[in-house]
């Protein structure tokens, strides 16, 4: 009798759990044009069946499964979310200096925008306090909304270089700050140090300042930062952990040192010549090139509010990064898509970066996959990139074809992610 009563009770809970287990949502997507891999032919018209977040069809004659949610976009050409392979956090003007709780509450609206405007993963190259990580935390914990994130913390630089904006007098005690904790280094073992500091709280990617840059008021984009020995011991620590290291290097030197000593990435990259073009295909380096935030500090720096010395320094840059980007591209060097922005609501994403890279020598095509299979795989986000069974629900509605005119990035109409309609946005 109780072997009897036993399995009557397994049969009745096992009955209660099927009826208690929701079933599988699925979503029934119809698509004008589907560029479900940028590499490859686009399908017209075609359907898309996200079950769960996860897309589990793609095709042209598709059955709407039963109990389904319907999204029409087929008056729009629907491509992949994209992928920003560098940008940063929002906190408010230039310059202006905000405590971390608010430099974190705004960073989560600017991670909303982003979502909205169609990015669906992110590279963060660097922030203060962490933020980052905890902004990666909290969307994947579903506090508030945004892409995925791939957080690179504090980036490693020296006192007065690239990444210091503190404008502290010298007779204030600065020791707690420049450590290198802060990411902040002078020694082979700060550098070191740095690193495992850097990947103990969250990150994911290690950003090195092997050059000076433009906003930052202490240094310049033709100097050199780190030593050779200290980028090596970056880059050694890094992939020891199976995390890669992505380079702000501006001139020639910064940049093969960088390349000697093994960096996944070079940001940027305004002063390439052939030797060292040549090199990064060769050994498989990604170049990201941000051609939109120099062409649009070039056209907009005085409305833009930017100090003089951001000025002078970014029109004098600008005279070689657009034929280094050139180079590159001709050369066959890969190249992944970077807005280097900060998504302030409104503001420029990896779309216009995308555009602009198309203004200077890529094809559309060209574009569209660097700023979605390319970069989803140097972040290591091998869910995104591409609309195909097994892959996140993720994609972007525009209206026209940006296969002929790239602008149609410009009009994004509808944003899926994980299967989940999500308002757009577009510039103002």
């Amino acid at each position: 009798m109780r072997r009897i009563l036993m399995a009557a009770m397994v049969c009745l809970l096992g009955s209660f759990l099927a009826f208690a287990a929701p079933p599988p949502k699925a979503v029934y997507v119809r698509c004008g044009k589907l560029i479900y891999d940028a590499e490859k032919p686009a399908i017209s018209p075609a359907v898309v069946v996200i079950t769960d977040g996860k897309v589990t069809a793609v095709g042209k004659d598709i059955a709407v499964p039963a109990g389904s949610e319907q999204i029409d976009l087929s008056s729009y050409t629907v491509l992949p979310g994209f992928v920003d392979a560098h940008i940063h956090i929002w906190s408010g003007a230039f310059g202006q200096s905000v405590s971390e709780p608010l430099a974190a509450l705004r960073g989560s609206k600017a991670m909303s925008y982003a979502l909205s405007s169609g990015v669906v993963g992110a590279r963060v190259m660097a922030t203060q306090g962490f933020i980052d990580v905890a902004l990666k935390d909290a969307i994947e914990d579903g506090t508030i909304a945004g892409p995925h994130l791939v957080p690179a913390a504090h980036a490693i630089s020296i006192p007065g270089g690239h990444g210091d904006f503190n404008a502290q007098p010298p007779y204030l005690p600065m020791d707690d700050f420049y450590t290198p904790l802060h990411g902040f280094i002078n020694s082979t073992a700060d550098a070191e140090k740095a690193v495992h500091l850097q990947l103990k709280y969250g990150a994911r990617v290690i950003k090195v300042m092997a050059s000076g840059g433009v906003l930052s008021p202490l240094d310049s984009p033709t100097s050199e930062q780190l030593s050779p020995e200290e980028l090596k011991v970056i880059v050694e620590q890094a992939h020891m952990a199976h995390v890669k290291v992505g380079s702000h290097a501006e001139n020639i030197r910064s940049i093969r040192a960088s390349l000697d000593a093994g960096v996944d990435s070079i940001e940027h990259g305004s002063e390439l010549d052939q030797a060292a073009a040549d090199l990064m295909k060769s050994h498989g380096v990604v170049f990201v090139p941000t051609v939109f935030v120099v062409e649009e500090s070039v056209a907009n720096g005085v409305k833009m509010h930017f100090p003089e010395y951001v000025i002078t320094k970014v029109n004098a840059l600008a005279k070689t990064h657009f034929p280094s980007f050139q180079l590159a591209l001709h050369s066959g060097v890969t190249i992944a898509a970077g807005s280097d922005h900060s998504y302030g609501p409104g503001t420029g994403t990896v779309r216009d970066e995308m555009i602009t890279e198309v203004k200077y020598g890529m094809t559309p095509q060209q574009a569209l996959i660097s700023g979605t299979k390319t970069s989803a795989a140097l972040l290591g986000l091998e869910q995104l990139g591409t609309i195909e069974t097994g892959k996140e629900g993720d994609m972007v509605a525009v209206e026209g074809d940006p296969l002929s005119d790239i602008h149609a990035l410009e009009k994004v109409r509808a944003v899926v992610f994980q299967g989940k309609s999500v308002a757009p946005a577009n510039r103002q």
